[in-house]
C-alpha cells in the first residue's frame, strides 16, 4: 500500500470494497468483500484531505444492477497494523477517457482500524509448507489481473518452488506464519499445506501481506495467508479449531 501520505489508499493500491450486494433487493443477504483498484482520486484543494475515489468496476455476482445512490459502502486494506477501512458512499458509475468503467465513491468519515474480526484465531504453533503457484491461467480473470497490477508476475523467476514455514495462529479463513523471506508480493497465490490433530489440509490461498519482523531471526519474515474459499475447509477446521481454543483457556494462554 502505497499510501497517500494520510494512511489511506492512493492511485493504483489494490483495495477491497465492503458493501450490500445491489441485486439483494431486501437487503438481508450477506455483506460483499469484493476486489478492485483505485483509479483516481480528488482532493478538497484548501485542505489536501480526499473527497472522492475513483475505483475500479468491482466484479460481483449481479453486478449488472448498480448500487443505490448515496448508499453506504467502505474501502478496506491491510497494513502491518492490522486490517483498515474508509467508510465511503457510492455516487456514480463513469467512463474515463480511456474507456475503463470506475465508480465515484464520496468519503463520509475518517478511516479507522476496523476490529471486527471474521474468524476466530486460534494460537497454534505448526510447520506449514506454501507452495508458490505458478498455473496463473487456472485462476479466474480478476485474480489475475490483482496478481498482475500488484508485481506478483515479475517476482516469481525469483521466488523458490515451495517455502517452509511455521503458523503462529490459525482460523477458518487462514494463518499468520513466520518463513526465512525472501518478503511475498500481495496477492501471491499458494497452495497452503498443513496437519492439524492428524488431519491434513491442502488449502489455494493467498498473500495478505508479508513484510520483514526480524532480519537477523532464522525465521523472521511473517505473512498473512488468506484461503482463497474458507467454506470448502471450513466445517473441518472449526472443530478442531474449537477444541484447540478450549485447551488454550483452561492452559490460560488466552
Amino acid at each position: 500500500m502505497s499510501s497517500s501520505g494520510t494512511g489511506v489508499p492512493d492511485v493504483n493500491d489494490l483495495i477491497r470494497v465492503s458493501m450490500a450486494n445491489p441485486a439483494d433487493s431486501g437487503g438481508d443477504g450477506p455483506e460483499m468483500d469484493v476486489a478492485s483498484r483505485i483509479e483516481d482520486l480528488t482532493r478538497n484543494r484548501k485542505t489536501g484531505k480526499i473527497t472522492n475515489y475513483l475505483i475500479a468496476v468491482p466484479r460481483f455476482s449481479g453486478d449488472v444492477v448498480l448500487p443505490a445512490p448515496r448508499s453506504a459502502c467502505s474501502l478496506n486494506w491491510h497494513t502491518p497494523r492490522g486490517l483498515w477501512m474508509l467508510p465511503t458512499a457510492f455516487e456514480q458509475q463513469e467512463t474515463t477517457g480511456y474507456g475503463l468503467r470506475v465508480w465515484r465513491l464520496a468519503v463520509t468519515g475518517p478511516p479507522r482500524r476496523d476490529q471486527r474480526r471474521r474468524y476466530v484465531r486460534v494460537p497454534w504453533s505448526l510447520p506449514v509448507e506454501l507452495e508458490i503457484r505458478r498455473d496463473l491461467e487456472a485462476l479466474d480473470v480478476d485474480r489475475r489481473q490483482l496478481i498482475e497490477h500488484n508485481g506478483a508476475v515479475e517476482a516469481l523467476p525469483s521466488l523458490p518452488e515451495r517455502l517452509m514455514s511455521r503458523a503462529l495462529n490459525v482460523s477458518e479463513g487462514g494463518l499468520r506464519c513466520m518463513t526465512s523471506g525472501p518478503v511475498l508480493p500481495t496477492y501471491l497465490p499458494l497452495i497452503a499445506r498443513f496437519t492439524l490433530d492428524a488431519v491434513p489440509f491442502e488449502i489455494p490461498a493467498y498473500v495478505v501481506w508479508s513484510l520483514v519482523r526480524d532480519g537477523k531471526a532464522e525465521m523472521g519474515v511473517e505473512n498473512a495467508i488468506a484461503f482463497d474459499d474458507p467454506s470448502v475447509e471450513g466445517d473441518t477446521l472449526r472443530p478442531l479449531l474449537f477444541q484447540a481454543q478450549l485447551k488454550a483457556r483452561r492452559a490460560g494462554l488466552v
